[in-house]
């Protein structure tokens, strides 16, 4: 059986285009046009162009259904994402998806998504949520926490991917893109900062959890850093008193370590840049968890040093 990690752009094609729920033709259209994309033989900007005119004679319908694209686009992340380079593709494709020209109705007006009032395109109606709920797959993570992954190895890949394609995805975002997606992917590095560095670390299962962790937390710093850290400089997100920490110690009896304010802050960042140094000394640590965390570390050092943080 194929794995994840070894799926070629030509094996995820063919098997995605016999999925039952991708069987009309825009989904078929959309998965030939992804497929040249990642073997480079179209661009992010016309392969956006192609998927979003594809889909807007039922746009215009008021049933477009763009969730069938977007878990299509989510699948690619998962089975190809294991190069970066498919995932840069990716990336920028979405964000050209959200440049194209507004969908207009009889009168002129642009054709807003009913339950969120987004205009298509320029809001990429659903594919934040439909991210959130397919390519960060928190019931998985779940399982994953409770060690009930049956193939952990191709889980933890998938996580890795979600967030690359995450940290990616929120440069080409920054600072125009469509409002709401900013705000999720901003969101979705905080979350897992905070699973990855705002747990203890103290138990064998307390390890096991961070080396689910630490890698895709260490990827939104070597992919996004300075946006990040920018964001701490800004205070971003931050809600007052309206605490935005949770409980997100899993089973394993993991307490919160960080206590200062919600949002992103200087504070936390150098909070977090201590946690990777730790886990990266902590006994029993796997080795890739291990050097994600130390490679993590020295880049934040080095944007620090670029940004002369006192």
């Amino acid at each position: 059986m194929t794995s994840i990690r070894d799926m070629s752009i030509e094996q995820w094609a063919n098997t995605a285009l016999l999925r039952p729920s991708w069987q009309r033709p825009e989904e078929q259209a959309a998965i030939n046009t992804i497929r040249d994309l990642l073997q480079v033989r179209t661009t992010p900007q016309f392969a956006a162009t192609s998927i979003a005119s594809t889909y807007e004679a039922r746009v215009r319908s008021g049933d477009p259904q763009l969730w069938y694209l977007w878990t299509a686009v989510c699948d690619a992340i998962h089975h190809v994402g294991y190069k970066i380079d498919h995932l840069t593709l990716l990336a920028k494709m979405v964000r050209f998806i959200s440049k194209v020209p507004d969908v207009l109705d009889d009168n002129g007006d642009p054709i807003k998504q009913k339950t969120r009032a987004q205009v298509y395109w320029r809001d990429m109606p659903s594919f934040a949520y439909c991210f959130s709920e397919t390519a960060i797959d928190h019931l998985l993570l779940e399982d994953l926490d409770r060690g009930l992954g049956l193939n952990r190895d191709s889980a933890i890949q998938k996580l890795l991917n979600g967030n690359v394609f995450g940290a990616l995805y929120l440069l080409e975002l920054d600072p125009d893109g469509p409002r709401y997606d900013f705000w999720y992917f901003r969101k979705l590095a905080l979350d897992h900062f905070m699973y990855a560095l705002e747990v203890t670390t103290e138990t064998h299962y307390q390890t096991r959890r961070a080396e689910i962790y630490v890698p895709p937390a260490a990827m939104w710093v070597l992919i996004a850093g300075r946006n990040i850290y920018r964001y701490c400089k800004a205070d971003q997100d931050y809600k007052g008193e309206d605490v935005y920490q949770r409980w997100i110690g899993g089973e394993h009896g993991s307490e919160l370590t960080f206590l200062g304010k919600d949002g992103f802050s200087i504070d936390r960042w150098m909070f977090w840049r201590t946690r990777f140094e730790q886990i990266s000394m902590l006994d029993g640590i796997d080795r890739d968890a291990m050097e994600y965390a130390v490679q993590a570390a020295g880049e934040m050092r080095k944007i620090e040093r670029e940004l002369e943080v006192p």
